[in-house]
């Protein structure tokens, strides 16, 4: 197994705490292993504007994939190295499978998260069981999303979606995946939808080959099955405790919980200690 030069590391589940906060000894070891000369990069379903907190305590942190692989940065230097959207017609196409379903759409468009008004005014009843405040606090308010939509004319990042029963969500999953977009997921209750081509592994891939470091020396550290395709590619797949089966049969090796700071102790076996 060649040294990893570059980990990869999921945010929610994995290197976040279930409380959302980072432990210090998780920061300490990411610290350590840039300071050693690896390169990290945060790899997440979230967007820029989601991630204010998270990247100012881990400020070391040099790269960071946004929106499941719609988006690669250059942190230090503000540069979008690879992006990946959903095109304006494909995201229309998108929004008419949902129609039918009174549901929470998120919009990712310019490090931006837009949701319905009336939504964020029932937020609880509209999925936001936990954390309803990270929610409110990180949303922009639009009168109608899909209004919004037809007047934005742009593509978009991707789609956050979450329905009020699984059979919902379940038919809307098959007919976008039906019509070749990239569906997936990162908790029991949400869908996201990305474009055909977009996800965490591509955008990781390209990440990778810009630095001119192989599959093999990358190790990939996810919890979900947004984290499916990050894990295929990395040399080195790194399962949390708390992951989802898909997830543990890819890994080479099966961690601690986020609860139990698994990501420094992947860290320290992987990168620092020299075990693998």
């Amino acid at each position: 197994m060649e040294d990893v030069q570059l980990v990869a590391l999921d945010m929610d589940g994995t290197t976040l705490l279930p409380d959302l906060t980072i432990a210090q000894q998780t920061k300490e070891k990411i610290s350590a292993c840039i300071a050693k000369g690896t390169a990290v990069t945060i790899c997440t379903g979230r967007t820029l504007a989601e991630l204010k907190w998270e990247l100012e305590e881990l400020g070391d942190v040099p790269y960071v994939i946004t929106g499941n692989g719609s988006a690669a940065w250059s942190l230090r230097d503000g540069i979008k190295l690879y992006e990946d959207t959903v095109s304006y017609d494909d995201a229309m196409h998108i929004m008419e499978i949902l129609r039918p379903y009174d549901m929470r759409i998120e919009v990712y468009y310019d490090g931006k998260v837009f949701v319905n008004q009336h939504v964020l005014d029932r937020i609880v009843a509209y999925g936001a069981t936990e954390f309803p405040e990270f929610i409110l606090e990180t949303r922009t308010a639009v009168e109608d999303i899909y209004a919004f939509m037809e007047k934005l004319q742009q593509p978009i990042d991707k789609f956050n979606l979450f329905f009020k029963s699984s059979t919902e969500r379940q038919a809307a999953w098959d007919a976008c995946v039906v019509a070749g977009y990239n569906v997936t997921s990162s908790f029991l209750q949400n869908m996201e939808v990305n474009s055909k081509t977009a996800n965490k592994g591509n955008a990781l891939k390209h990440l990778a080959q810009s630095l001119h470091i192989p599959a093999q020396a990358v190790m990939a550290v996810g919890d979900q099955l947004n984290d499916v395709s990050m894990l295929t590619y990395a040399g080195v797949p790194v399962a949390m405790g708390n992951a989802v089966s898909e997830v543990k049969e890819l890994a080479v090796f099966i961690t601690k919980s986020n609860a139990e700071n698994g990501v420094a102790y992947a860290l320290e076996r992987y990168v620092l200690g020299g075990q693998a």
